[in-house]
This record gives structure tokens, sequence and C-alpha cells, in this order.
């Protein structure tokens, strides 16, 4: 009896350090921002973010000088997919090892494309595609 308590609480305690560790590897995981820079009076875009592990964060429409937030929740690669009038584009908005350790990440979108923030300037990411 005192083997099977014993037993009971070894394991208690181990899947109660798994939970902690877990809980500490998701607080590390930056929050995204996607801000929409386009020249003003632009229309509207509409924003898709997923992840490669069933996550849809939903269909966001934003206007010139709005801004998306989201707070990665998985260390899997989540995708941003953004068309604005005839154009569209696609790019990883959170990947590892490119984000790792990082509180923000931060995403802009001008006439040009997707710009990322990298260390003290914006860098062209993902460029605006047509059909």
């Amino acid at each position: 009896m005192a083997t099977r308590i014993q037993h009971f609480l070894l394991l208690s305690s181990l899947a109660l350090c798994v939970l902690s560790v877990e809980v500490q590897a998701g607080q590390n995981l930056p929050t995204a921002q996607i801000i929409n820079s386009l020249t003003p009076n632009s229309p509207k875009v509409t924003l898709r973010v997923a992840s490669g592990n069933n996550i849809y964060l939903g269909e966001h429409h934003l206007s010139v000088d709005e801004i998306y937030k989201f707070k990665v929740e998985q260390e899997k690669k989540y995708y941003c997919v953004v068309e604005w009038q005839q154009y569209f584009t696609s790019w990883p908005c959170f990947e590892l090892p490119r984000d790792h350790n990082q509180e923000f990440l931060y995403w802009l979108m001008k006439k040009e494309g997707i710009y990322r923030w990298e260390k003290a300037d914006w860098v062209l990411e993902s460029p605006w595609k047509t059909d």
C-alpha cells in the first residue's frame, strides 16, 4: 500500500513538473503585430492567420493605420495571407529558429509588399503578387 502511494505521489509530481515546463515554454512566445501602413484612402485589406497545427485566427479586415495583434501560442509555423485590391501575398509570420527569443514580431504592409522589422530596419519579406 505504501509503495502505491509513493508511486502515485511520484507520478503526480512528475506530471506537475511537465505542466510547469509547458507553461513556462509558452510564456517565451512572442506577440505578432501586423500594421496596415498603406497609402491613405486605400481600401481595407483582408488578413487571415493560421498555423500548421489547426489554429485558425480568422479573417480580419484592416483599414489604413489599423493593427492586428495575436499571441503565438505554439512553437509551430504561423502563416499570414493578405489580399489588397488585385494583389495578394503570404508569408510565415512566425517560424523557428528565425523568431526564437523574440518578444514582439512586427509586420508592416506597404505598397511594395510586407515588411518585417529586423534589428533596426524594415526588410521586405514578401512582395505583392497578382494573378
